[in-house]
């Protein structure tokens, strides 16, 4: 009998086990859990046949909802007990340190408590995303040594890896599939500007496994390069709306690195760029600015012959120096990226870089000059921005919005500093964006001694609601 008979017959088997268990199981009195997926109606009807994929197709999404719905089975975690033992820690220490690495790595807190911890110990619950990562980063190790690997789905694990390697052998794509590849490319990268990143991240999410597989699959050298630059493109998109729109850093890593991979095996040299550039806010917001200089460097090091993108990392270098507490080395950057940017040509941009132009720079200009106390000259460069932005570049006009309403608020026009505070909450309840909502944040914390007032009263109520 061939391997994968044998695999899945002891599959079948498995199957028609957990079939005449599921119920019997239950303790008495216990009813179906209404969330849990049903099992659909007619599958138990049906004999089970190892040669007959669709009916292991059904047996395999069987098996996983049997396995879902007996959590009396379910065995006492003993690896992350003794991971846990191992330091000394209490339940309590567990969710207080979990909680803490959250916000280091600039999540929100997690509702994390001691019982929860106690029941991942004890079996009675699995830990859910984004616990596994956390947990992984806290005890630095493995999901297999942690024991997040469910033995249960042992039978699956081993059928999933029949698949994998049989999703390794080499692929032979079109012309027309890589063009197809690349509209859709485009076309999440129109929506990232209008549509909330909720919304979106798990459609391009699965578009990015989608042309990495194919990327590493294909036999073309030809359409190779071409894979690689559409695999890059989405990659550094999701990584954007994780770490911009949804405020999750740890999240946008994986898909930096994925992006710069990717570009470096398309050649293009301004693609890496761009992804070191965005990568650099990762380090900049945890305080490491050495590291996001670094980066910031090697991306300019990439783009002699790129003056837009050279532009927008110098930019960024400014206002990660400006971050850094090293004003003069920020204006000189800032000068140095308006000079770049003057001797570029709109049609030298490549279209994927299509969140860098005058009306961005003169945003960063003026977010500069608040940080430096000089509300006036902010002022009038952000009416600039404002004036020049693109239409559907929503996220970034409330951003610049905020970002008034603050100057407004440092020379005491409270008023005005609320209304205009509120317009950006407007935009920022249609299209999600965790940094615009941060920058209300920070106008209603420089409003606080005007927390009286009935319009600093009604900012807050609406940013409670955005948020």
């Amino acid at each position: 009998m061939p391997p994968w008979r044998s695999l899945l017959a002891r599959l079948c088997e498995r199957l028609q086990g957990t079939t005449a268990a599921g119920l019997g199981d239950r303790p008495a009195g216990r009813q179906p859990d209404a969330t849990r997926t049903p099992i659909p109606q007619g599958v138990g009807d049906r004999p089970y046949n190892a040669g007959n994929p669709a009916t292991v197709a059904e047996g395999y999404n069987r098996l996983m909802i049997s396995s879902a719905s007996a959590p009396n089975r379910r065995r006492p975690n003993e690896r992350l007990r003794a991971q846990r033992l191992r330091r000394a820690w209490s339940l309590e220490d567990v969710a207080r340190k979990l909680v803490e690495l959250a916000v280091a790595l600039g999540e929100r807190p997690p509702g994390v408590n001691a019982t929860m911890v106690g029941r991942w110990e004890r079996g009675e619950h699995t830990p859910r995303p984004p616990y596994p990562r956390l947990l992984c980063l806290l005890f630095d190790a493995s999901p297999e040594t942690l024991g997040l690997a469910d033995p249960e789905t042992a039978v699956v694990e081993e059928l999933h890896l029949v698949g994998g390697r049989r999703a390794e052998r080499p692929l032979h794509l079109s012309e027309e599939t890589v063009r197809n590849l690349e509209t859709m490319t485009a076309a999440y990268r129109r929506m990232y500007h209008t549509v909330g990143a909720h919304d979106l991240i798990d459609g391009i999410a699965e578009h990015v496994r989608t042309t990495r597989g194919f990327w590493r699959r294909t036999t073309d050298p030809q359409l190779g390069p071409s894979l690689a630059g559409i695999t890059s493109e989405a990659a550094m998109l999701a990584g954007r709306m994780s770490f911009f729109d949804l405020g999750r850093p740890s999240e946008a890593e994986p898909y930096y690195q994925t992006a710069l991979a990717a570009a470096e095996g398309a050649g293009d040299r301004a693609l890496q760029a761009v992804v070191l550039g965005n990568q650099s806010f990762i380090p900049r917001n945890r305080g490491d600015f050495e590291d996001a200089l670094r980066l910031l460097r090697q991306a300019k090091s990439l783009t002699s012959d790129q003056p837009t993108v050279r532009s927008w990392a110098t930019a960024l270098e400014a206002m990660t120096y400006l971050w850094a507490r090293q004003p003069a080395k920020s204006l000189a950057a800032m000068e140095q990226a308006e000079a770049l940017l003057a001797q570029a040509r709109p049609e030298d941009r490549p279209a994927w870089f299509d969140y860098y132009d005058p009306a961005r720079l003169a945003g960063f200009h003026g977010l500069l000059w608040i940080r430096l106390g000089d509300p006036e000259t902010a002022q009038r460069i952000l009416d600039r921005a404002i004036a020049t932005l693109p239409a559907e570049a929503a996220k970034q006009r409330a951003c610049y919005l905020a970002d008034q309403a603050t100057v407004q608020a440092s020379a005491g026009e409270v008023e005005r500093a609320c209304q205009l505070g509120s317009e950006a909450l407007q935009i920022l309840s249609d299209v999600e964006y965790a940094t615009g909502v941060q920058r209300v944040r920070d106008l209603r914390a420089r409003l606080r001694p005007h927390r009286s007032h009935p319009a600093v009263a009604d900012l807050t109520e609406q940013l409670l609601l955005v948020s």
